[in-house]
């Protein structure tokens, strides 16, 4: 019978210590994991939008897609099925790779345009020159100069130019505009605003001339909590 010098017997004493340490760290790493995760829950399906979707934008199958992921991960108010957010209009703008949320989209039975106008707010188109073309969900001031001029004298009074609506969310552009009022750089906008906004900017456009400022979007007038998607 042959004898195993003591120089193998220590090594392989060490192999198997070796062995039950590695043992030992993987059975601690994959009990942790499962902890884990079950501590985030079970997966969900979290819809995302597969290109930038714009204010007035109504959704359909191949603007989103799903991504799995756990429940405890979930945004708050996240679509967790497709079929959920075909056919609703966005209310506000969703970009690239985002999770699409309830109160991004109008509820089921609004269409067109008029799915975007909470309650208590307005949707008017105003003519404006010399204006930035600013992307539907962007927020704008609208200037309006006035020619103050008497009419006998010619002499000017007072501050011609005063902004008749501040902070206003643009739900569309269009150069339709151009062609009426003979200028190349008129525009069309289409603005969300409330009911005081609507009734000044549609003074100053048959009073004066508009145009637009961008603002930046912590200076946007705030909107009405739109009614939830589902309903």
């Amino acid at each position: 019978m042959l004898r195993r010098s003591p120089r193998a017997l220590a090594l392989r004493a060490a192999a198997v210590v070796v062995a039950l340490v590695t043992a030992t760290v993987v059975a601690s790493d994959l009990a942790a994991l499962h902890r884990r995760a079950a501590d985030l829950g079970p997966e969900r399906d979290a819809v995302v939008a597969r290109h930038d979707l714009a204010v007035g934008d109504t959704i359909a199958r191949a603007d989103v897609g799903v991504r799995r992921i756990h429940a405890s991960q979930l945004p708050t108010g996240v679509v967790t099925g497709a079929a959920s957010a075909v056919g609703h209009v966005v209310v506000a703008p969703v970009l690239r790779g985002d999770f699409v949320v309830a109160r991004s989209l109008a509820p089921a039975h609004r269409r067109g345009l008029d799915g975007v106008v909470p309650r208590g707010m307005r949707a008017i188109r105003v003519t404006v020159t010399g204006a930035l073309r600013p992307r539907p969900g962007a927020a704008v001031d609208v200037l309006a100069s006035f020619d103050t001029r008497d009419a006998g004298s010619g002499a000017t009074a007072g501050s011609s130019t005063v902004v008749v609506a501040a902070g206003v969310r643009v739900l569309r552009t269009d150069a339709r505009a151009s062609g009426g009022t003979g200028r190349g750089d008129a525009l069309g906008v289409a603005l969300l605003v409330d009911r005081d906004d609507a009734e000044r900017l549609a003074d100053a456009q048959v009073n004066g001339v508009l145009t637009l400022a961008l603002v930046p979007p912590e200076e946007a007038a705030s909107i009405p909590s739109e009614p939830s998607a589902r309903s």
